[in-house]
């Protein structure tokens, strides 16, 4: 194997388990879930009709001795005793007042003790018989009963009240005031109801929590749990949500999810009854349920897990064939989510490449070998057959050459690129289902473009909207011009290289008619006429003029007035190619004239001078040329020339002045040697030495007569003599004019100094 690592696989198989795994485990959450709450929704429901049960149960205990009292309250029995002291003089009403109290402590009320209370008369009738209400014991409860201003309402009673040795008991005091309904009562009529009473009515064996009942105050009044009564609950945190709620009855849990709290509110006594159920208690049930639901899932679980392998297997093997096939991946790198099939899509993909990349360049070999004449009919005829050729109607041949780099920042180096760039832009403008693969050759850059439309002109007109388009988009991105040359529309694919030949032809005459141009070769034919064609002989004859006087800003600007001349003539290619030739033929015989030869002075670089002007591109560029390669070197060559002419004729005018000075020599005797004009003579000789012919001739005479001075005895006269000067006085004069004494002071100063010369030196040599 390549590698160790099978990604896919590995996710192949990840994915089949979690299509089994998921639905599993999700139908395995769910059920249990499901019936988790259902048992827990039982369980609420089973709390909601207890306790619903159990206060109908108490309650209707509650109303039966709530009833017992109204009773006994509205007899007139009572009614009068509320206005006796119930001494002995009424000892009938006192029998029968006790008797009524002890029928209301029957079994079947469960009622510890009775008492009926007068405030104004200030006694008690009780089980015990009759007290002084200020000496009773219960003296101060009756009095806040009194005081709460209600008609009847049930208290929290802890008793007994007066041995305090005995065992205290939770009792719930049922207190009416007679008469009834008023809050200014003349007594009271209290029933005592144990708690444990109340408790006994709230069953033991029910499968729901705890149960209790709480008064108006949160208070334990009746439990399970004894124990529990008298609590004080109203600061329990669950107590506050009871309190909170505006429904008669409701359920929620505990704020630490441990408890399942039940609770109904009576509007009969305001007291509150609650079922506090464990919720562990009630999912035991249901985790059985869970453990058997996770068994299940596990087996199911194994076998998808079987299954996931084998399928997978199975799955993964025609991907294994495939990646076996590519190449080895190189690995290092790579990131760790790079699987199988990315390598095989990265090699698919690499092969589509190279095999479009080859195609692409089949397509343009075979454009190449087209517009070249190499390729044969069959083979033409055998991709028109297979479809890689379109049948179409008329074809063109569209050609781009670049007008000039002068003035970009282009150079020569760069016009392959330039070209290649010029090709994609072409590719990318001109749709591909009109022409064939753009192709460079050379520096043209060609496109064989055709259609089915029957009129020609509709061809003409897209290939000059494709033409501007393309010089549009060269000029906005490579910031170049271009021309572009068309051929005649042609009707079979052998034309090709005729076409590309006329779109060359086409292009070549941009040199006229300047840059940036769109020619179709059949419009340029339609302008050319049979004419007489005028060689501007006055024009290149003026040209050579300026040429000998070395003004060069006028020679070009006579080269750019012959260019001008010529282009406006409706003549052919070939004939504005011939006037080239002959005007370099003229300069090339008017360079021998000079003395020298064209090809000498003008640097060759491996190219023909007469190829190298007819590959120039425009007007502009052809009066350039002239002008830097053959014009200015020519001038280069005469002012040269002049030079070593005029160094010899100032050579020969110095020997003649070296040699004759001491006879008659004038300027027009040393002209009449040398075969030149005075004038002439004159002008070289000062140029090349910077002094005029006499004044160099005086100059070097006297140079003599200092010579003779020094070295002869010859007076001054006999040097003046020699010299040819008329008088002794000239001489002096002329002598003191440039040296700034008489001849003889400098023969004396000269001697003198000879003199003292030896002197000096031999004081030196003494005095070392």
């Amino acid at each position: 194997m390549k590698s160790s690592r099978f990604t896919y696989f590995k996710r192949l198989f990840l994915f089949c388990m979690l299509i089994g795994f998921i639905p599993v485990i999700a139908l395995g959450y769910f059920s249990y879930a499901k019936s988790s709450q259902l048992l827990l929704d039982k369980a609420y429901r089973g709390d909601r009709e207890f306790v619903e049960q159990t206060q109908l149960r108490i309650e209707q205990k509650l109303k039966m001795v709530d009833n017992a009292q109204v009773q006994l309250i509205n007899s007139s029995l009572v009614i009068d005793a509320m206005e006796q002291e119930l001494g002995r003089e009424d000892y009938q009403s006192y029998d029968k007042l006790m008797q009524s109290l002890y029928r209301l402590q029957l079994y079947e009320y469960g009622l510890t003790d009775v008492y009926l209370v007068n405030f104004e008369k200030n006694w008690i009738l009780s089980s015990g018989g009759k007290e002084p209400l200020r000496d009773s014991g219960l003296n101060a409860v009756f009095m806040e009963y009194a005081d709460r201003g209600k008609p009847f309402f049930w208290s929290l009673l802890r008793s007994p009240l007066v041995n305090e040795a005995a065992p205290r008991l939770w009792n719930m005091a049922s207190v009416k005031t007679i008469p009834i309904n008023t809050v200014h009562p003349l007594g009271l009529l209290v029933a005592v109801l144990p708690s444990q009473e109340i408790g006994k009515m709230i069953p033991k064996d029910s499968e729901s929590g705890d149960m209790f009942v709480l008064d108006d105050r949160y208070r334990i009044i009746a439990a399970r749990n004894s124990e529990w009564i008298g609590q004080d609950l109203s600061g329990e945190p669950n107590m506050a949500a009871i309190r909170q709620a505006e429904a008669e009855a409701g359920q929620f849990q505990s704020d630490d999810d441990k408890y399942g709290i039940t609770f109904r509110k009576s509007a009969y006594n305001g007291w509150t009854y609650i079922s506090k159920t464990n919720i562990s208690d009630i999912t035991k049930e249901s985790k059985a349920i869970g453990w058997v639901t996770l068994t299940i899932c596990l087996i199911v679980l194994l076998l998808v897990l079987a299954a996931s392998l084998v399928g997978t297997r199975r799955l993964y093997s025609p991907i294994r064939k495939l990646y076996e096939l590519v190449p080895a991946p190189d690995m290092r790198g790579s990131s760790a989510k790079r699987d199988e099939l990315y390598w095989i899509e990265k090699n698919v993909h690499t092969l589509m490449g190279k095999e479009s990349r080859m195609r692409e360049q089949a397509q343009n070999f075979f454009a190449h070998r087209l517009l070249q004449g190499a390729t044969r009919a069959q083979e033409i005829a055998a991709r028109l057959e297979s479809g890689e050729l379109s049948d179409w109607k008329r074809m063109r041949v569209l050609c781009i050459r670049i007008d000039t780099l002068e003035g970009t920042n282009y150079t020569e180096r760069d016009r392959d690129l330039l070209m290649f760039a010029i090709n994609n832009m072409a590719g990318e403008i001109v749709p591909r289902k009109i022409r064939l693969n753009p192709i460079v050759l050379g520096d043209f850059q060609a496109t064989i473009l055709g259609d089915h439309h029957e009129p020609a002109e509709d061809l003409k007109h897209e290939a000059r909207e494709w033409a501007e388009q393309i010089q549009r988009s060269v000029d906005e991105y490579l910031h170049l011009k271009i021309s572009a040359g068309i051929s005649s529309p042609f009707p079979k694919w052998t034309d090709a290289p005729r076409g590309f030949e006329e779109a060359k032809e086409a292009l070549s005459y941009s040199v006229r008619l300047g840059r940036q141009s769109v020619l179709f070769l059949e419009d340029i034919h339609l302008e050319v006429v049979d004419s007489p064609v005028t060689y501007p002989q006055q024009i290149v004859q003026e040209l050579f003029d300026h040429i000998k006087l070395l003004e060069e800003e006028r020679c070009f600007e006579l080269l750019e007035e012959f260019l001008a001349f010529i282009t406006r003539k409706a003549i052919s290619q070939q004939e504005f190619q011939m006037l080239l030739i002959r005007l370099l033929a003229d300069l090339m015989r008017f360079a021998q004239e000079q003395g020298g030869n064209l090809y000498d002075m003008v640097p060759q670089d491996n190219k023909s001078v007469a190829g190298e002007i007819l590959a120039l591109k425009s007007a502009r560029e052809i009066a350039s040329w002239l002008q830097s390669t053959i014009v200015r070197p020519l001038m280069i060559f005469i002012d040269q020339r002049r030079e070593m002419v005029h160094t010899k004729i100032s050579d020969q005018m110095l020997a003649i002045i070296h040699q004759e000075y001491d006879g008659p020599l004038t300027l027009e005797s040393c002209a009449a040697k040398l075969n030149y004009h005075p004038e002439y003579i004159s002008r070289v000789f000062r140029k090349e030495t910077g002094f005029a012919f006499s004044d160099y001739l005086s100059r070097h005479r006297l140079q003599i007569a200092k010579q003779l001075l020094l070295e002869t005895n010859m007076t001054i006269t006999e040097i003046s003599e020699k010299l040819l000067y008329n008088k002794p006085q000239n001489f002096i004069r002329y002598f003191r004019k440039l040296e700034g004494i008489t001849p003889k002071q400098y023969r004396e100063l000269s001697r003198t100094k000879k003199q003292d010369e030896p002197e000096v030196r031999q004081t030196a040599g003494e005095n070392q």
